[in-house]
């Protein structure tokens, strides 16, 4: 290569890290001989093991709203220092006081809440992988994924099928074209069907066409005789039935031969392949070039290209084929090795002859139509940006359902001889029609086809492309910075952009979308968040991501308002109670919280799967927006009226005996686990522990984004056994169990509770001590007129079974001032009617909340807004273009406006 004066290293030059080499010819030994030009990070691999290493940042817009959320809590902690600094609150002690903020500081600011919403990501990446065979590599994609309004397809290998039929081939002869030779498909390796074809190419295609077919390509032979290289290649060389060897052709019959002197690789600037042979019979070289149509109709002279050449090409391409030029030319034959390889790729690209047209069928995928229909049914656009032709993309987005079969397409391009002026706009499925104006009133429901050319025009000029960019469906002869241009031209218009290809010449594409799927098994893929090669790379894949990101986004948002009504309600009530009398909060009601609430039962709360099918509106995004914020005022407003209206119940019974533990039986600081020995630290437990598990319950109803909630039967079981629990302690005499929380609980059955060995262990003195109910009060004023005269005051301790010591004067443990209720000794014991009234109120609060969510968040009353919202967005934006289903104003989020932008892009 260096001793070439125009050649390049190319990927025909390079062999990368990893490369499994299946033969080698070279002048080593009859080898090859590889030469290190880069190591580590500095190759192609590394370079690859970078990008994933380090994706494409993305901010979202609740990652992005999270600082003012923080920001919100951090203003609501500073109340409540102030609270607890204030004369409302005296603990005894300045490191009581120093411990309950720094306790509240850690309760706003819960690790759990980034926890969740990882958690959640990482269940349905999980889920991604095992039931729908979408591997993911960046999991905070997913709820990105939830969020898209508009899918930019490839055509080739996506929309369509991988291979290509050779389907025909037209020549051309002295400027004019010869009859459509037909190939009979060989898709099951026919040998009948392959020798057919072969005869047919030797007798009745000519002999440059023939030649051109046989050597212009990129295709080799194992030693097993397996045709490798690009599969429209194979198909072409398998109908021409040509051997292929290492620089030499032989035509099936054995009478021709071709020797390979120069190979040109595909160029994606020029949009050109092509081979320079020897014919062996002939003695002369001949240069083929293979490329788009449209490309080798502009490199070829003008004289050899037939006067209906655009008529033809066009007619085929409406007809759904894939279709290339072949030019060629003459070189001397006395050129010499070195000449040729001196020779540019310019020189032997010009003075082209126009030789034939190679047609190739490309089959839709059976389920890409149903895939665009779901995609619609879901409020998501979809648009076409391929490198094909304008009319083939056009003949796959009607068959498909990306270009409404019911209006008329206006293609845009520049016309030849303008020299990148003004677009030329025209019907392609009128022949010789007039131009139109796509601007202009008469056409302003027409859809839109622009070309590579017409694209970077429009581009340029922002105010021409602003009026008419909502109605672009197909992007033809699109390059690969092309795709990435129309990706991000989207993405400035605050729409949230999935990319779907192949994982080709798109990768830059797929890497630049919100969240990029490429349909591919092939380790380029790995720039794309998301890859699968399912079903034969089914484009229902794309639905199925979407409807997981939708679930995601909805999980997301759940274990987010969960958190945040924790923090409200759990410090609420905790620093009424402190200003009550200095209460607090049996001490394993916080394992219970923190562990089988904010750790099991949030993780079941990630087990809700999505629903079937894509509903019309996405779910919100946003932490501070009116769907969101109403689903944690009413939770913890409700909650805070069902403890104000049990306490207000409590305080108005004849038995209630207020206990402030600091002051009435002079507790000491240290003994804060002892300060939920009293009745209103158990109404509080209850209600706390209640409010949660309702909140994560009903924030996983299934709604339009996930399978109802029944089917989550993890959640179900947990959220029964919580309920059951709670009642239980609030409804039932004094047990073991019921002093583990302090509810319920008498001196009796909290010294019984010691035998609960493991529990005892960790208990702080509450479990297997005495219960230090109001009643103690009674005996500490009675010893003290007794003359109990230590610099202490008296406590009862588990070694005189927590009675009065003997010889003091005191009221007995049997009477009705000390045991009531069934209850032996200082106790918490409720009455049983006003248990029965305490429970009422919490039935009440369950159902409240369970009918907000159903009704007013997920109900009659949130469509309504959705409504009026979506008729606002019509008015900003434009009407929808009816029965397109292809405008970007349809299908509104859940409660935000489709300008609002949902999340940015950093390089």
């Amino acid at each position: 290569v260096e001793h070439s004066q125009h050649a390049t290293i190319t990927k025909k030059n390079i062999a990368y890290a990893g490369t499994t080499c299946l033969q080698s010819t070279g002048p080593e030994d009859g080898k090859a001989l590889l030469v290190a030009t880069a190591v580590g990070a500095l190759t192609t691999r590394g370079q690859l093991v970078r990008m994933v290493l380090f994706p494409t940042s993305v901010r979202f817009k609740y990652n992005d709203q999270l600082p003012v959320v923080y920001m919100i809590l951090c203003v609501y902690m500073v109340v409540l220092c102030a609270i607890y600094l204030s004369p409302l609150v005296n603990l005894h002690s300045w490191i009581a006081s120093y411990l309950f903020i720094l306790n509240n500081i850690a309760m706003c600011l819960s690790p759990m809440l980034p926890v969740s919403m990882v958690m959640g990501q990482s269940v349905t990446a999980r889920r991604l992988e095992v039931q729908h065979k979408i591997r993911c590599l960046q999991p905070g994609r997913i709820p990105i994924a939830g969020k898209i309004s508009t899918m930019v397809f490839d055509k080739t290998g996506t929309i369509t099928k991988d291979g290509m039929d050779f389907d025909a081939v037209i020549s051309v002869q002295d400027a004019r074209f010869g009859e459509r030779i037909r190939f009979e498909s060989d898709e099951g390796d026919d040998v009948a069907v392959a020798a057919e074809n072969a005869e047919v190419v030797r007798v009745r295609v000519p002999v440059g066409l023939r030649h051109a077919i046989a050597s212009c390509h990129t295709v080799t032979t194992l030693r097993d005789g397996m045709l490798v290289g690009n599969q429209v290649e194979v198909s072409m060389v398998k109908a021409a039935g040509w051997t292929v060897g290492d620089i030499s052709l032989t035509s099936p019959s054995g009478d021709e031969s071709l020797e390979v002197v120069k190979k040109l690789d595909f160029d994606h600037h020029r949009m050109t392949s092509g081979v320079v042979v020897r014919c062996a019979q002939a003695q002369e070289l001949k240069v083929y070039i293979k490329g788009s149509y449209e490309k080798v109709e502009a490199i070829a002279d003008a004289g050899s290209v037939p006067v209906d050449y655009d008529a033809v090409t066009q007619r085929c391409a409406k007809d759904g084929y894939y279709v290339l030029g072949i030019a060629h030319k003459s070189l001397p034959h006395n050129l010499t090795p070195q000449q040729l390889a001196d020779m540019s790729r310019d020189s032997l690209e010009s003075g082209l002859s126009v030789c034939g047209l190679l047609l190739f069928r490309n089959e839709m995928k059976k389920d890409s139509p149903d895939a665009i229909r779901e995609l619609r049914k879901g409020s998501i656009r979809s648009v076409i940006c391929t490198g094909d032709n304008a009319l083939t993309g056009i003949s796959i987005g009607r068959q498909c359902g990306i270009v409404a079969s019911n209006r008329r397409i206006l293609l845009g391009d520049q016309a030849k001889g303008r020299g990148g002026g003004e677009l030329h706009w025209r019907d392609p499925d009128v022949d010789g029609g007039d131009a139109c104006d796509a601007h202009a009133p008469a056409f302003a429901d027409c859809q839109l086809v622009v070309t590579q050319s017409a694209w970077r025009h429009l581009h340029g000029n922002a105010a021409e492309l602003e009026d008419i960019w909502t109605r672009l469906v197909v992007f033809a002869r699109m390059k690969p910075e092309d795709k990435i241009n129309v990706v991000k031209f989207f993405q400035s218009k605050n729409l949230v952009v999935g990319m779907c290809g192949d994982g080709g010449n798109d990768c830059g594409g797929l890497r630049a979308a919100h969240a990029g799927l490429a349909l591919s098994d092939a380790e380029a893929s790995m720039v794309s968040p998301f890859a699968t090669g399912r079903d034969g790379k089914s484009l229902l894949t794309v639905v199925d991501l979407i409807r997981e990101g939708r679930a995601c986004l909805a999980t997301n948002l759940a274990t987010f308002q969960y958190f945040i009504v924790y923090a409200f309600t759990l410090t609420t009530i905790r620093t009424m109670g402190v200003i009550h009398g200095a209460l607090s909060l049996g001490e394993y009601m916080w394992l219970t919280m923190d562990v089988g609430i904010g750790i099991v039962m949030v993780w079941t709360m990630t087990q809700s799967k999505p629903t079937k099918e894509l509903c019309s509106y996405r779910p919100t995004a946003t932490l501070l927006g009116l769907r969101t914020i109403a689903g944690i005022v009413f939770p913890y407003i409700t909650a805070i009226l069902a403890v104000v209206v049990a306490e207000a119940m409590l305080w108005s019974q004849p038995w209630y005996e207020q206990l402030k533990p600091l002051d009435d039986i002079h507790l000491l600081p240290s003994q804060w686990m002892l300060r939920g020995d009293n009745y209103d630290s158990a109404i509080g437990m209850i209600a706390l522990i209640l409010a949660l598990v309702n909140t994560a319950y009903v924030n996983t109803y299934g709604g339009r984004f996930r399978q109802n909630i029944l089917w989550n039967w993890k959640i179900n079981l947990v959220y029964a056994v919580f309920l059951f629990a709670l009642f239980w302690l609030l409804l039932t005499p004094a047990s073991e169990f019921n002093c583990i929380y302090r509810v319920n609980c008498d001196t009796k059955h909290s010294l019984q509770a010691g035998d609960l060995t493991v529990l005892a262990a960790f208990s702080a003195g509450g479990i297997g001590g005495c219960f230090l109910g109001p009643q103690v009060k009674i005996w500490q004023e009675e010893m003290t007129q007794a003359g109990w005269n230590k610099t202490e005051y008296w406590l009862p301790e588990p070694a005189t079974d927590c009675l009065p010591p003997l010889g003091m004067h005191t009221t007995p443990v049997e009477s009705p001032e000390i045991s009531n209720f069934g209850c032996v000794g200082p106790n918490n014991c409720y009455a049983p009617g006003f248990r029965w009234q305490v429970a009422i109120v919490f039935v009440a609060y369950i159902l409240i909340n369970h009918w907000f969510v159903k009704f007013v968040l997920q109900g009659p009353i949130s469509a309504t807004l959705r409504r009026r919202q979506k008729r606002g967005d019509r008015a900003l934006f434009g009407e929808t273009i009816e029965g397109s289903g292809q405008n970007f104003s349809e299908g509104v989020d859940d409660d935000e406006t489709a300008s609002d932008p949902d999340l940015q892009i950093r390089i």
